[in-house]
């Protein structure tokens, strides 16, 4: 089955759990889109038990191709595009820095 066919439903999906994203690159390209949004508390560590925000953007490959340096803002806050942590074809996703 081709990625075509998760398009429209990946869509609907957004339109009902997604949040408007906002995305500008250094050169000066902007978008906005609707995308997934993770932004959670996490137990980090090994010896010592160290707590961090960490957020992930999911968005549509179709929507917006991010690259590292590209700053989104979500939830009223701006952060950088620090990594790329997966992409599929269809939906990227991304960890802010910020």
């Amino acid at each position: 089955m081709a990625l075509d066919a998760f398009q429209q439903p990946t869509k609907d999906l957004l339109a009902v759990l997604g949040e408007q994203v906002s995305a500008a690159r250094p050169d000066g390209a902007t978008g906005s889109f609707l995308a997934f949004v993770d932004q959670a508390v996490q137990d980090v560590g090994q010896r010592a038990r160290v707590y961090g925000s960490k957020r992930v953007v999911a968005m549509m490959v179709a929507d917006w191709q991010p690259t590292r340096g590209d700053e989104f803002t979500v939830r009223g806050k701006a952060g950088k595009v620090e990594e790329i942590a997966e992409n599929d074809g269809l939906i990227v996703t991304v960890v802010l820095n910020g």
